[in-house]
């Protein structure tokens, strides 16, 4: 067990990096506040927001900065069932060629503060949203124009391809439905303890997929399946969903990213509190493989390192691997809620942050 265990809060790291994404004329300033995963290959920059359907493409440009943007829909690119539905994307991992995506398959609630002087009816609260769109995983393919990857419907035999999407929303929603461990919390919105998955790391077949909620007796849970092809161009789940509990101090997993063959793990409150957050080292996963299905087994990853955080704003929400300058590795976090200095509605021009990991991290900044 790390060191790391018996120590208590320590103070936040200091980013080294601020990085200023710029985003096309028609970029809405709520948009840009959006923002709930990202990962980076090379000099491409993808992001997502839960409030859409769309992916976001950056480039960094021959004179510096990343700009460049380009907005790809879901529903051009994949058979959604409704595209203009909210997908509520929570994870985008770069695999092998491959770009992965999930929504957070979660039940929401309908926000009181928007309601007319912030008053409700009261079945109108307990009516919980159809989660159906929500309920997305799929994987694009990757293909490389002049050093900027874009992802398509089709590369030769590629082809783009998701979980089929039902009434009941799909193979995985139903996987959880019937579980003896989750199937209480898929009846429960998100941020109120029920099913939130947010962050995903892709690996071949093996997907991981982080769970902001429900935390299982105080642990965090991340979930494993194996994923395949029907026949058909659809995807299937092939072995799985196996739970594995993770052990985060009492915080849920906010997004997942794979260095090398080790798994980094951001956590953060489960809520919508303004609490801790922090980045998890869970080593050598690659090789750490679930076996009894039937069991579940308890993961101490190491804690690397505590994020600053706001009241009410900038909460940790997305990584993406960041070479630095003197090729140790960094990490971009994106922030949920950002705060008003981060934006700039005029310039379309959102502020990230870059930290250094601790020098004993694995250096592979993709």
């Amino acid at each position: 067990m790390s060191n790391a265990w018996a120590k208590g809060w320590g103070s936040p790291v200091e980013p080294v990096e601020r990085v200023i994404l710029q985003f096309g004329k028609g970029k809405k300033r709520k948009a840009l506040r959006n923002f709930s995963a990202g990962t980076r290959i090379g000099n491409s920059l993808f992001l997502s927001s839960d409030e859409h359907a769309e992916i976001d493409l950056l480039s960094l440009q021959p004179e510096g900065g990343w700009s460049g943007h380009i907005q790809y829909r879901l529903g051009d690119l994949l058979p959604l069932g409704d595209a203009e539905q909210e997908a509520d994307l929570e994870g985008l991992s770069a695999d092998n060629g491959w770009l992965w995506v999930v929504g957070s398959h979660a039940r929401t609630r309908p926000k009181v503060e928007k309601a007319k002087d912030e008053r409700i009816d009261l079945e109108q609260l307990a009516d919980l949203k159809d989660t159906r769109a929500r309920c997305l995983l799929a994987r694009l393919p990757l293909v490389e124009r002049s050093g900027i990857f874009h992802p398509v419907s089709a590369d030769g035999a590629r082809r783009a391809a998701m979980l089929p999407q039902g009434s009941e929303g799909n193979a995985l929603a139903a996987a959880l439905a019937l579980d003896p461990l989750l199937s209480p919390f898929t009846k429960i919105p998100a941020k109120e303890g029920g099913v939130d998955i947010e962050g995903i790391a892709a690996s071949g077949s093996r997907i991981a997929l982080g769970m902001r909620g429900p935390v299982i007796g105080g642990h965090g849970l991340i979930l494993e399946i194996e994923i395949g092809e029907d026949g058909q161009g659809a995807l299937q789940i092939v072995k799985g969903p196996v739970r594995r509990l993770v052990a985060l101090e009492g915080l849920g997993v906010r997004d997942l990213k794979l260095m090398g063959d080790d798994l980094l793990i951001l956590a953060g409150p489960t809520t919508a509190l303004s609490g801790p957050c922090a980045i998890y080292r869970w080593s050598a996963w690659a090789s750490d493989l679930p076996h009894d299905p039937a069991k579940v087994h308890l993961h101490r990853p190491e804690r690397l390192l505590e994020l600053p955080f706001g009241r009410g704003s900038d909460h940790p929400e997305g990584l993406a691997l960041w070479g630095l300058p003197d090729s140790t590795t960094g990490l971009m976090v994106i922030y949920d809620s950002p705060s008003d200095e981060r934006i700039d509605k005029d310039a379309k021009t959102l502020v990230a942050d870059v930290f250094r990991l601790p020098t004993n991290a694995l250096i592979d900044p993709g």
